[in-house]
């Protein structure tokens, strides 16, 4: 689609005003750049009908579904859950249409360490690699972006690799993944379509951490610097994909996770009316579980436990968390357990190898 002239700051500026929506613009890193390189920052191909869905999202925003959901809390923030925050750092896509790899990477990291309880866990995984190897695969490009639902499909099939296997320079580019990452990535167990059913969507959010999400970006989104946005002026820009982290129905909004630098927006984040931009209504998508297969160094023992099943015996790393013992071989699964309590009372760091919540290899100094 064309590229629509540039927004006039001070007219914007005005119309929020005018408008009385609750979100103030700001210079941020995005409006520092030309209409065209913000519009390469986007990355989801517009459906063909984008006005029945945007009404769709409004019409259901206005339902009572739309407003609460029986069963999950009224509120939920992914970076404060009694105190713990679980939410990644903030990415830069950069120069490329590749939003749909952060928004589902994040929306897997943010689940990782939620559903493990490990708010410091360090889950970084590779864009790069979900993007120019598994959307380059599929015929993605910079310029043509993406869609979550193969993404997902990808990352559920092979899984991704962690950061440091492929780390992420925006720009078409080869596969160039180191090869043994199978032994360095997350795979996502599960995953489902949440397009449409609010209460499904605050309830994979309340229980797993987070969901991903497409939305129209109109041209005012780009000035976004606080609040809760609701589409005043400008032209449709194009298709964006993010991870949502958390809602709020007392005030009506989503709480979403940005890929463009922490320069823009609320440090990164940003706030979004329900009901606006189709929000809801074009992709969602939520992550059922993940697991993961790696070498996790320098974690400390700070808790054992088994019970009179040979094969039920389980240590606690700081970082990590709980971890099963291969419970294959018993006398395997005791020595272990024997060098990890010596490890643990000595105060002594090890390293452990993980596959799927199963602690397989240890190494004890």
């Amino acid at each position: 689609m064309p590229t629509n002239p540039a927004l006039d700051l001070g007219t914007l500026r005005s119309d929020v005003e005018k408008s009385g929506s609750p979100w103030k613009i700001a210079y941020t890193s995005i409006t520092a750049l030309t209409e065209d390189e913000r519009v390469v920052r986007l990355g989801v191909p517009l459906p063909p009908n984008p006005e029945e869905l945007e009404k769709a999202g409004k019409a259901l925003a206005s339902s009572t579904q739309g407003i609460s959901a029986i069963g999950v809390p009224a509120s939920f923030d992914l970076r404060n859950v009694n105190g713990s925050n679980y939410s990644t750092p903030i990415e830069d896509q950069g120069g490329c249409g590749s939003c749909v790899a952060f928004g589902v990477v994040a929306t897997i990291e943010g689940v990782t360490r939620y559903t493990r309880g490990t708010p410091n866990l360090p889950v970084d995984l590779s864009e790069a690699h979900l993007f120019y190897c598994y959307g380059k695969a599929a015929g993605a490009t910079c310029g043509t972006g993406w869609m979550p639902a193969p993404a997902l499909d990808a990352a559920k099939s092979s899984g991704i690799a962690f950061a440091d296997y492929f780390p992420y320079t925006a720009g078409d580019q080869a596969c160039n993944v180191n090869p043994d990452w199978p032994n360095h990535r997350a795979r996502v167990t599960d995953w489902q379509n949440t397009t449409s059913n609010v209460a499904l969507m605050k309830q994979d959010i309340s229980t797993y951490g987070s969901v991903s999400a497409c939305f129209y970006v109109y041209q005012d989104f780009f000035s976004y610097g606080g609040g809760i946005y609701r589409h005043v002026s400008g032209g449709l820009a194009g298709g964006h994909c993010v991870c949502l982290i958390g809602y709020d129905d007392s005030q009506g909004y989503w709480i979403a996770k940005n890929s463009w630098g922490t320069g823009w927006g609320e440090g990164g984040y940003f706030r979004i009316a329900y009901g606006e931009c189709a929000i809801e209504t074009w992709q969602t998508c939520g992550v059922l579980g993940t697991a993961l297969r790696t070498w996790w160094p320098n974690q400390q023992v700070v808790g054992l436990w088994s019970n009179e099943a040979d094969d039920n015996v389980w240590a606690y790393g700081a970082t990590r968390g709980w971890l099963k013992l291969d419970g294959v071989a018993v006398a395997t699964a005791q020595g272990v357990l024997e060098e990890l309590a010596s490890a643990k009372a000595g105060g002594r760091p090890v390293g452990v190898f993980e596959d799927g919540g199963v602690l397989q290899q240890a190494y004890v100094w």
